[in-house]
């Protein structure tokens, strides 16, 4: 062969590894290799700074592949992805416990099934990538990060996960998120982890080596950090010329409960601890006031709640923006909504967001668990807890003098596209906003990775990000990710943070095209799977020939 071509048959590319020449490994050490790899990808959301983990997360994981059938391929993915987000979801016992009052054995079964479920993600990305390594053995640098990323993308997960949501402790990889968003530093990371497992396996001469077009990946490595590292300084001079607006934030603490609860002592609907806490920020010097997803407090259904709203937010002449259950007459019935509002300077309504992505079987049921023979399951143990929610039509903006301020509620933050097309193609004077309720979930760091995963948001649109939490951590972040200000978890707080704010600045490639990579990564994927099973026919019929 005068010139090494990578597109050859299985028997000449898959020489390049010298690990298909070994026996296969017993089930028993591959699974210890896919459960290290579980491991080593939930590490960083425990601990961001330990962020390098989740890029050699796979290698383990690429070892127990090897040589593997389709049906070991799965079942190794499958273990390591149900490893993965038991460890990053551990929260989910404290979830069941706080909405059921369940016991500690049954919670953890429940949340076991919520893991085992979650990482069939992984496990159908692993079936994917062996089928395509088969078919195109020298281009498994992109053919194993394309089939991980495509089936989390499109699997149903409740929470849906991405690995560089993670990697807030390393704000240089994620710079470039602007451009692709977060799937495409999932996309790298998981390439990375191929490049370097290829190159403790390869066996080769380097004449070969360096025409390989693994090389590709390698510069596509060297390409990205270029751009986010000139990106990251771009911006961090950008907003060190900014103005700054003054922010109040407010976090009550308040214990989660399924039940309308009383007013504390003291207080009343009219005069909630948030208005206390607030006035206190606005003797402080705040220009805006901000209460996070919390109890209900009566706006919407109660005339004297909102007279007394209007009244004081005038006397301070400072807006507040809050949340409250809304209910109106639709058609005829009655639709409640998960809505935040503002009341400007003058005490006066200035608009309303209504939640669109809702939290499914908290805020609507999803078909399945509807269907004769499930429903039964679901209102046994969901109760109370399941009320079903309308879905907002819109986005919405409030507009504060030149702030304009983009408004989104708890589990909006696990979606790119839907926040991205909230800040538009014009996005300058944008601000997001997330208000989120997560003492659900108890002491545990699941509100650290809501926080992390709203940080991602902002990076990805270029704009400044407010993220005011029930429990804490309520944080406010530059459009490069560093976190300006940020309260201590859980604890009842108030906070005043001085936020960076340009109104002619704003907004991103990712902000302007939020579908176009996801797009492509699923026509590449279907083009491949395409290519593959012709190849894999063709093969099957020469060795019927043969």
């Amino acid at each position: 062969m005068s010139r090494f071509n990578p597109l050859l048959s299985r028997r000449d590319s898959f020489s390049l590894l010298a690990a298909d020449a070994r026996p296969e490994r017993s089930f028993l050490s591959a699974g210890i290799l896919a459960i290290v790899s579980g491991i080593l990808w939930f590490i960083p959301w425990l601990a961001p700074a330990l962020f390098v983990t989740a890029w050699l997360a796979p290698v383990p994981l690429l070892m127990a592949l090897q040589r593997a059938n389709a049906l070991r391929a799965f079942l190794l993915g499958w273990l390591a992805g149900s490893v993965c987000f038991a460890g990053a979801g551990y929260w989910m016992i404290d979830f069941a416990i706080n909405l059921r009052g369940v016991s500690w054995p049954t919670s953890l079964a429940l949340a076991s099934l919520f893991w085992i479920y979650a990482g069939l993600a992984l496990g159908v990305g692993c079936l994917l990538a062996q089928f395509l390594r088969r078919a195109f053995p020298a281009w498994q640098f992109v053919t194993f990060p394309l089939a991980l990323v495509v089936s989390m993308g499109v699997f149903p997960l409740l929470f849906e996960t991405r690995f560089a949501e993670a990697q807030t402790g390393f704000l240089l990889a994620l710079q470039g998120v602007d451009l692709v968003g977060a799937q495409g530093l999932d996309f790298l990371m998981l390439m990375f982890a191929v490049l370097i497992f290829q190159c403790l396996s390869w066996r080769h001469d380097a004449g070969r080596w360096l025409r390989h077009p693994s090389l590709l990946g390698w510069g596509l490595l060297v390409v990205w950090f270029a751009y986010s590292g000139s990106s990251w300084l771009y911006w961090e001079r950008e907003v060190a010329g900014w103005s700054t607006k003054r922010i109040g934030l407010v976090q009550p603490n308040d214990a989660p409960s399924i039940e309308v609860p009383p007013p504390p002592p003291g207080f009343s609907r009219e005069n909630p601890p948030e208005m206390q806490a607030s006035q206190r920020l606005v003797d402080a010097g705040a220009e805006l006031i901000i209460w996070p997803e919390a109890r209900y407090k009566g706006y919407f259904e109660r005339y004297s709640v909102r007279q007394a709203y209007a009244r004081q937010v005038a006397e301070w002449g400072v807006p507040l923006v809050f949340h409250d259950a809304e209910s109106q007459w639709v058609g005829g019935e009655q639709v409640g909504f998960n809505t935040v509002s503002l009341l400007d300077a003058q005490g006066h309504g200035g608009g309303h967001y209504r939640k669109m992505e809702r939290m499914p079987f908290g805020e609507y049921l999803p078909a399945f668990f509807s269907m004769p023979g499930i429903d039964w399951l679901t209102q046994r143990f969901l109760g109370e807890f399941l009320r079903p929610l309308a879905a907002g039509s819109h986005h919405g903006v409030f507009f504060l003098d030149d702030l304009l301020l983009v408004p989104k509620i708890c589990y909006e933050t696990a979606f790119p596209a839907s926040v991205a097309a909230a800040i538009g193609d014009d996005a300058a004077g944008k601000v997001l906003l997330f208000v989120s309720q997560d003492n659900w979930f108890g002491e545990t760091s699941q509100p650290f990775q809501h926080r992390d995963m709203s940080i991602v948001r902002g990076i990805e649109n270029r704009v400044p990000m407010i993220h005011v939490i029930n429990n804490g951590p309520s944080v406010v972040a530059s459009p490069s990710g560093r976190v300006v200000a940020s309260t201590r978890a859980f604890s009842q707080t108030e906070m005043v943070a001085e936020m960076p704010f340009s109104a002619t600045a704003g907004g991103s490639f990712f902000s302007r095209n939020p579908l176009l990579f996801n797009t492509f990564i699923n026509v590449l994927m279907m083009i491949l799977l395409a290519l593959g099973i012709v190849r894999y026919v063709r093969r099957m019929r020469r060795n019927r020939k043969g």
